[in-house]
This record gives C-alpha cells, structure tokens and sequence, in this order.
C-alpha cells in the first residue's frame, strides 16, 4: 500500500467505527439484563474488520460527487455484514468459535442471545435509513431506493441464498459455474450494494450505476477468490481465524478449481476489469488502489 492510500484507509475506516458509536440504537447501559442483545451487537461490530463495506459506499459517494456526511447510512452496510457474520459462525451453519480474533457472539453470549444479535443488525440499517428520511436528511424515494437495495442483496435472493448454496457445497464436488453463483450472492451482492448505496446518495446517472454495479461484481469475486486461498496458505494470527475451515468441512473451493496460484492470477484478472470500470472518472484512485488492495491482502 502506498502511504496516500493507507492514510485515507485508515481515516475512513475511523470515521466509519466513530459513526458506529454515534448510532442511539446501539447505545446501552452497561450490565442492563433487557439490553443484553444490544450488547452482543456492541460485541461483534467491536471485533475490528476492514469496514470495506461501508468504506465503498462513502468511496462511490465522493466518486460521484456526493459531498455531505452519510457515515452513519453507511454503517448500515456494516451492520447488515456484522449480522451474516454472526449467523455464519453459529454451530448451525459453518461452527467456527473464533472471529477476528476473539470468541464469535455464540461463544461470548451464547447461542439463544447471538441469534437475536444477528436478527437485531439485520433489522436495524432500516430503521437508520428510514429515519434518515423523516429526519429531512436524504429523500423519500432514496430512501425507498436504498431499502430496496439492502434487502434484496442481503435477502433469499441474494446473500442468505449464497449461505444455502454455500451450506449444500459441503461433502460435494462442485465445479467452477457452481461457486462463481454463490460467491456473487453470498460476497458479491452485499458488496455490490455497497458501492450502489454511494451512487444512489449522489444521485448517480445510469451510466455511473452502470460503472459501480461492474466494479462490484469483479471485486466481489476476486475478494471471495482470495479469502480461498488464505484458507489454504493464511496466517491464523494475522487472519484472527483458523485456516483450513474449507477442507475440514470437505468444501470445494477456488484454490481447489484453478489451485492457489491459479485463484490469485483469476483475481487479479479481476481487478482489472474492476478498475477499468471506474478509472475514468477524476476522483477514482482511491478506489483502484481499494481493488488492488483486495486481491493482495493477507488477511
């Protein structure tokens, strides 16, 4: 990473944790039995993480010159990620009892009350949006295009339908068409809202849509690609998980279609195709060193 790029990151990614904090709804009093879920919520969104999600929205909303703060509508992304994630975790579905380091929700709060977590963020960001739009802050129907957005990427059409496909991959050779429609519903859509949420705040034109839908969908792929390949040959320490999940629950993966190097050279590929969709635009550099970024990440 160059030094202008990672500065920026990092500013970004604090504004997003401070958004984070600022959200009424997430605000408890401690030891407080009735807001015990609100606490597991706390929980998981504290674990750290790239914040990419939003960090993409706010991205594509200066991309397109979009110059007002929506940090916090931003943080809506995240929330909705922070809640696959604890629902991923749990015993029902990939049962990993470490997330980022730390014990997953289910581990710290126990199942019963990690499962309302996970319920709770999902509903939240529309709240957020919907307040948003009471408020005078954004419009009616962006708020209507955003609701829309959110829940239909992150809904049975969308990422729970990737979680099926990925849930029914277990103790199942499936071949390269199989895993490029999963990971685009259950990496790429939630992804692609994220990039699409920035330009609908800017009040995009079709062509700028156009141009943030195909970013999204090569580094939502080449994003899943290399998440393969660190499973294989990642640092737990670096990672905050352990490696090696995919094989023990005899899940065919990227690494295993096109082998590791294979993977990395089709998500560079990627890449490409994702900054050639938006390096015409005069604010674009943040977002090719984010897609580079991506694909060469370890962690």
């Amino acid at each position: 990473m160059n030094n202008t790029f990672s500065n920026e990151l990092k500013a970004l990614c604090k504004d997003v944790n401070k958004a984070l904090c600022s959200i009424d709804l997430l605000k408890t009093n401690c030891n407080s039995p009735d807001e015990k879920v609100i606490e597991a919520e706390n929980y998981a969104l504290s674990a750290g993480g790239k914040r990419i999600r939003p960090i993409l929205c706010l991205a594509f909303y200066k991309l397109f010159g979009g110059d007002n703060d929506i940090s916090e509508i931003a943080c809506c992304l995240e929330l909705m990620h922070t809640f696959s994630l604890i629902h991923d975790d749990m015993p029902e579905m990939d049962n990993d009892d470490f997330r980022r380091g730390k014990p997953s929700a289910h581990k710290a709060f126990g199942e019963d009350i990690a499962l309302l977590a996970g319920d709770g963020l999902a509903i939240l960001p529309f709240e957020v949006i919907s307040k948003a739009a009471l408020s005078g802050k954004i419009s009616y129907e962006t708020s209507a295009k955003l609701i829309n957005l959110l829940s239909s990427s992150a809904g049975n059409k969308g990422m729970i339908a990737g979680q099926m496909l990925d849930l029914y991959s277990e103790d199942k050779a499936v071949d390269e068409a199989y895993l490029v429609k999963m990971s685009r519903l259950k990496t790429g859509k939630l992804l692609e809202a994220s990039c699409l949420f920035g330009a609908v705040l800017a009040d995009a034109d079709d062509e700028m849509l156009k141009s943030a839908r195909i970013y999204a969908e090569n580094i939502g792929l080449a994003f899943q690609m290399v998440d393969d390949v660190l499973d294989v040959i990642g640092d737990e320490a670096v990672l905050g998980k352990p490696v090696g999940s995919d094989k023990h629950r005899s899940k065919t993966t990227f690494a295993d279609i096109y082998g590791v190097e294979g993977a990395l050279s089709k998500a560079r590929e990627l890449t490409d195709c994702a900054i050639n969709a938006i390096e015409k635009y005069s604010e674009s550099e943040f977002l090719i060193d984010l897609a580079k970024y991506l694909t060469e990440r370890n962690a």
